[in-house]
């Protein structure tokens, strides 16, 4: 093989891997505790002010990583009692203007870069901000962001039936097996799609979940932002992960392309049906 050849081969390998990388970079949000699943376990809180607070809020300020251009917001509803919270982030300016020993030192402390008054919240919206803080709703992880190792046998068959579409999804997307096969499914397996017996093996937990995020097709029921829920994500990620070890340990000689010289399943028409 030629030097130029090998430069061509790697400069390949090298936007493939790109292409992998930001796709899983660009993971879509999915509001933690707020999956609309009636059977979804821990911590619930409005979506909205989830949204609210990733879209208002996190240009200036962290949650548990220290201060940014205004204070770190973790235990501010420890640290103040909520009708001054209330006022303060509704009305910084006149808070600040009325003398208050709290606002007046944190306007200093922070180089005199005041809040937005963000007079469009309704006292609930701020409510549900304050609640979403409250219960630490920013560390909060989604279902489906688990790693499927922690998956239990339960999991495992939700996930079975989702993928055979013996248990409907809850948007009325299609079954996975509509498109794709997957060893032990028989003669149910799709063939529109690429078999994804081994797909957690190749591209394994973080790689799948983006995938899992997004419709694979326009066509495919209800929308970008109601597919599959985050508990139907984490369970027919779990079942691929079994059948990606069962067949791994049923076929210990063949040899995997590795990811870097591959693209995600489907990724490479999505948004293109």
């Amino acid at each position: 093989m030629t030097g130029t050849s090998v430069l061509k081969r790697l400069a390949l390998i090298t936007a493939v891997l790109f292409a992998v990388l930001l796709t899983v970079l660009s993971l879509p949000a999915r509001p933690a505790g707020a999956d609309d699943d009636d059977e979804s376990a821990g911590a619930k809180f409005s979506a909205e002010a989830a949204a609210t607070f990733n879209k208002r809020c996190t240009a200036c300020h962290t949650f548990g990583k220290g201060v940014k251009v205004g204070p770190d917001l973790k235990d501010v509803t420890k640290r103040r009692d909520r009708p001054w919270l209330h006022k303060f982030i509704r009305g910084s300016s006149s808070v600040i203007a009325s003398g208050d020993s709290v606002a007046t030192k944190l306007f200093a402390e922070f180089r005199q870069q005041r809040m937005p008054d963000w007079v469009d919240l309704s006292e609930k919206q701020v409510d549900d901000i304050l609640d979403y803080l409250a219960m630490s709703g920013p560390d909060i992880k989604p279902a489906d962001e688990r790693n499927a190792e922690l998956a239990t046998a339960a999991d495992v068959d939700h996930g079975r039936k989702l993928f055979l579409g013996e248990t409907a999804l809850k948007y009325g997307s299609e079954a996975c097996i509509t498109c794709h096969a997957v060893e032990g499914a028989g003669l149910r397996n799709g063939s529109l799609g690429p078999n994804l017996t081994d797909a957690y093996e190749r591209y394994q937990d973080l790689a799948l979940t983006a995938f899992l995020r997004k419709p694979c097709f326009r066509w495919q029921r209800g929308s970008a932002d109601h597919y599959l829920t985050a508990k139907e994500s984490f369970a027919i990620k779990a079942f691929l992960r079994d059948r990606s070890v069962h067949h791994g340990a049923g076929s210990n000689t063949g040899s995997h392309t590795p990811v870097s010289a591959q693209v995600i399943p489907g990724n490479q028409k999505r948004g293109n049906q």
